[in-house]
């Protein structure tokens, strides 16, 4: 791999949520004609491994990649996509036909549960897929893929929360991994990431579908309870400490109601 070749790849997978398009079109103005095609193989290689959402309901990630073809599959729909990556949209959508496709006999339950839990937990928009293991390799597995985003570069903030779950029929044991990242960049450029694997969850008998969505509801719940934990601590222990003690006055400031005799307080109460 040449040395431009490491530098996009760099780049481009340093992206945050929805702004990948935006990444490419940087690179392809400040890199020659020629190497522009290293751009869309370094954004090929991005979705490939990190996944992103097309057309708002469309995964395209390694896990679902057609293996006869350039398309993705959606098997919730049963269909054949594939990206624009100029657009980030699902194009070239037609139906998806196999018999190396193992789906497990609980798999539309599965699919009605995780539309609802999505509505109920995920309030900006997301989009999931349910990916069914490979009867040619005999493979017993269900891996569900649940992106929620926000993305309002109006606002100047983008945000993802990925959750990559994978059951297994045969032992009954759902291990995964969730991963947050959220980019603030309004007068400045901050970037919270979060990824770490699950503890791995083992689901009693009955039934698999809804056992599946309870014990990723469950999982959901404790990393959101754990990332606000961590949060507040960084903002009322790290972040005080790195306060200035007194301001380049060397006055206290008086933080009660004579806040307002200071002039940015001034400003504030008389909405200058």
């Amino acid at each position: 791999m040449s040395s431009v070749d490491n530098i996009v790849n760099q780049l481009v997978s340093a992206a945050p949520p929805g702004e990948l398009a935006g990444v490419a079109e940087d690179l392809e103005v400040l890199l020659p004609g020629q190497s522009k095609s290293v751009v869309s193989r370094a954004q090929e290689s991005f979705i490939n491994g990190h996944g992103g959402v097309f057309s708002d309901k469309y995964i395209a990630c390694k896990y679902n990649k057609d293996p006869n073809s350039s398309k993705y599959i959606d098997h919730v729909s049963k269909q054949l996509f594939n990206v624009d990556l100029k657009s980030q949209r699902a194009i070239d959508v037609e139906e998806f036909e196999s018999d190396h496709v193992q789906y497990p006999p609980y798999y539309d339950q599965l699919v009605s549960n995780l539309q609802q839990y999505g509505e109920d937990h995920y309030p900006s928009g997301y989009a999931f897929s349910v990916i069914p293991g490979d009867s040619t390799s005999n493979e017993s597995t269900v891996r569900v893929i649940i992106i929620g985003q926000r993305l309002n570069g109006d606002n100047f903030y983008t945000g993802q929360w990925k959750g990559d779950y994978l059951y297994d029929e045969t032992t009954k044991e759902l291990n995964g991994r969730i991963s947050l990242d959220i980019h603030y960049y309004e007068d400045g450029n901050v970037r919270l990431r979060f990824d770490e694997p699950i503890e791995t969850v083992r689901l009693g008998q009955g039934n698999e579908s809804s056992a599946i969505v309870n014990a990723i509801n469950s999982t959901e719940s404790d990393v959101t309870r754990q990332i606000m934990t961590q949060f507040n601590e960084l903002n009322q222990k790290s972040f005080k400490n790195l306060r200035r003690l007194l301001p380049v006055t060397r006055a206290k400031i008086n933080w009660g109601k004579a806040i307002g005799n200071y002039r940015l307080g001034s400003d504030v109460v008389n909405s200058k």
